[in-house]
């Protein structure tokens, strides 16, 4: 563990939060309603790119864990006081109940770095930490793509009783190729395989973030995603990889 890293760390995350949270915070209180959808969604594309500065700069999984947990959990009293107070509107999404959404999702987001960080930095090792990336790049690409197409010019919905009712195909093809783009630019990043392996990877990761993100009910998607890609997106590296090897 280095300290000094660490705390560079701490402050380069910290300032990255505050970059885009304020400005998005202060844009929403000045929106209407109705208008506040494609702010809301875009703290999902800043919050999972925020991804890769963890896995970049922290020099252990544990820090980086623990810093993480500590941001969020101060993050979640903020949001509480804020929405008590009446102070921030976009603390006040109820799309699903009459409770708040955002503190849900700040304990989805925390449940999976917890999930992801241990087992593919902490017990897998440095080699595939960048599956962690992809799975939450996926969630925040494709979730914010499909709902914001899906809403704008969405017409045909899914009809299968395995699909939230509420989700489009038009959405859902938006969501995929957005999701695909992402974990592509985070393979790059990476570089983990050769980039045929990569776009087969990434595509597969985008189908994989699609099909559970229209499969997913009042906002748990933050939290299914990202664990199901992750989880998909292993065994399909390994074969990859494996194939790589012998050509």
């Amino acid at each position: 563990m280095d300290l000094q890293q660490d705390l560079v760390a701490i402050a380069f995350l910290v300032g990255y939060y505050l970059a885009f949270a304020i400005p998005i915070a202060l844009l929403s209180a000045f929106l209407p309603e109705a208008k506040r959808e494609p702010i809301r969604k875009s703290y999902h594309i800043f919050a999972s790119l925020s991804i890769i500065i963890i896995l970049r700069f922290f020099s252990t999984w544990y820090s980086a864990l623990i810093s993480v947990l500590l941001i969020m959990v101060t993050a979640l009293v903020l949001v509480v006081i804020l929405e008590k107070f009446k102070a921030a509107p976009i603390t006040k999404v109820k799309r699903y109940s009459k409770k708040s959404e955002i503190p849900f999702q700040i304990g989805y987001i925390c449940i999976v770095l917890i999930v992801l960080l241990t087992l593919f930095w902490g017990i897998l090792g440095d080699e595939f930490k960048f599956i962690a990336a992809i799975g939450v790049v996926a969630w925040g690409f494709g979730d914010a793509t499909s709902a914001l197409v899906g809403k704008s010019i969405g017409r045909n919905q899914l009809k299968q009783k395995i699909f939230d009712g509420k989700k489009t195909q038009e959405g859902t093809i938006a969501g995929t190729l957005a999701a695909s783009a992402g974990v592509f630019a985070v393979l790059l990043f990476f570089n983990p395989l050769a980039i045929p392996g990569q776009i087969v990877l990434a595509i597969f990761a985008g189908i994989t973030s699609a099909v559970v993100e229209a499969s997913s009910r009042k906002g748990i998607d933050t939290l299914t995603v990202p664990l199901f890609v992750c989880a998909g997106a292993t065994p399909v590296y390994l074969l990859l990889n494996y194939l790589e090897g012998l050509f």
